[in-house]
């Protein structure tokens, strides 16, 4: 994306919905769910919102991880083969 000063001008539709560009989105946005939006003397400060996360346990006694949405053992044993392949 462009320079954290720069400016970029957005739509806002009729309902007061804007769209981030796809580059600003993906720099602020980890996962579906929301960003905080602060106001700030020089304007709104939009920045990653915390993860919730929460554990139940499924009907086969196992722990189901939720992080916006249920992570399958494949994608959690994946994601680990991923960081360890970066060490």
């Amino acid at each position: 994306m462009s320079a954290p000063s720069s400016a970029v001008r957005v739509r806002v539709d009729a309902r007061g919905r804007l769209v981030l560009p796809r580059g600003l989105r993906e720099d602020v946005v980890t996962a579906p769910g929301e960003v905080l939006l602060r106001r700030t003397p020089d304007g709104l400060l939009v920045t990653p919102a915390e993860i919730d996360g929460a554990i139940r346990y499924g009907k086969d006694g196992l722990p189901v991880l939720t992080i916006g949405g249920p992570v399958s053992n494949d994608e959690v044993l994946h994601a680990i083969e991923a960081e360890r392949a970066d060490q």
